[in-house]
């Protein structure tokens, strides 16, 4: 089993437009509302793979009981810690005619420090059920920027595998911890080591320094560049498949995280599960919601995916 872990969880929506402009009036084409927020959208590929997922995290109001329900829809066991206030909406608009994504995302409620105690012993009962646990998205409102440190201590104590996706302070006060796996984006990654990733000699190097930072193993998202993935002793190369016209990139990062964790669970080489995780990042750029694939499209991809060993 895998449990995921959505510390700010959300309803997403996403509104498909002619065009968008500021100060219009707008009448969607298209409206998609799902669950949502980083962990769940992993979760919900792991699960249209065929993988069994407990999703857990914090959830708040009537929004959260729709979020409860959209995991549970989806085939996802849903066990959240229920706290005052309200889930918060995130919009994702998508422009028709320029391409162009714009998302407004709200803050969600906050959490004392009395709801996170529970929340741990929540989480060190899950994890001792789990392999891995996957920790992703930014923390809510009232958590101190060490949070995933401690949570990433107690899945470990209860013997499960810890991956972590999030970034800024939080990734770095996490690392130390030594999470199995991150998954930072170009930007994330930038703004933590404070050099440009321009080239792959710059990325190269980003992957051991994370590395040295604590991380185990790196898969760094680079967009429409693919990915690298790396850990002692290897570091492979993954370029981004061709597909058909992207129809939402949000959450393909999401995507490709669900497709490697799914490979390791399954017991495939780290290049095998490498290439599933790129597979389902270009699956989850054609469909309409966050963290939505197909599997007849991610095997006819996986097909195509190629993992280069870099020297």
């Amino acid at each position: 089993m895998i449990v995921t872990v959505t510390l700010n969880a959300a309803i997403d929506k996403t509104y498909v437009l002619p065009s968008f402009t500021a100060g219009a009036l707008h009448r969607p084409q298209q409206m998609l509302s799902l669950a949502g927020g980083k962990g769940i959208n992993v979760a919900r590929v792991a699960r249209t793979l065929g993988i069994e997922v407990t999703a857990t995290g914090f959830v708040a109001g009537y929004n959260g009981k729709m979020i409860a329900e959209g995991c549970a829809k989806h085939g996802i066991t849903p066990s959240f810690c229920e706290i005052a206030g309200e889930s918060r909406i995130c919009m994702t608009f998508l422009d028709a005619s320029s391409a162009t994504v714009t998302e407004v995302l709200e803050s969600g409620p906050a959490v004392d420090p009395d709801a996170f105690a529970s929340f741990r012993a929540h989480l060190r009962k899950l994890a001792a059920q789990a392999r891995y646990v996957v920790m992703s998205g930014s923390l809510p409102q009232g958590l101190a920027a060490d949070s995933y440190k401690l949570l990433i201590e107690d899945v470990k104590t209860a013997g499960a595998v810890p991956v972590l996706d999030t970034s800024g302070e939080a990734l770095a006060r996490a690392l130390p911890a030594q999470p199995f796996l991150i998954k930072p984006n170009r930007a994330e990654a930038e703004a933590l080591l404070g050099y440009p990733l321009a080239d792959l000699d710059a990325r190269r190097q980003a992957v051991a320094d994370l590395m040295l930072l604590g991380a185990r193993h790196v898969l760094l998202s680079l967009g429409e560049e693919g990915a690298l993935f790396g850990g002692g002793g290897f570091l492979y190369e993954l370029p981004a498949l061709p597909q058909g016209p992207v129809v939402n990139p949000v959450g393909c990062g999401d995507a490709l995280l669900a497709g490697v964790v799914t490979g390791l669970v399954r017991g495939y080489t780290l290049a095998e599960a490498a290439t599933l995780g790129i597979a389902c990042a270009a699956t989850n750029a054609m469909s309409l919601g966050a963290g939505v694939v197909q599997v007849a499209d991610v095997e006819r991809l996986w097909e195509r995916a190629v993992c280069t060993a870099v020297k």
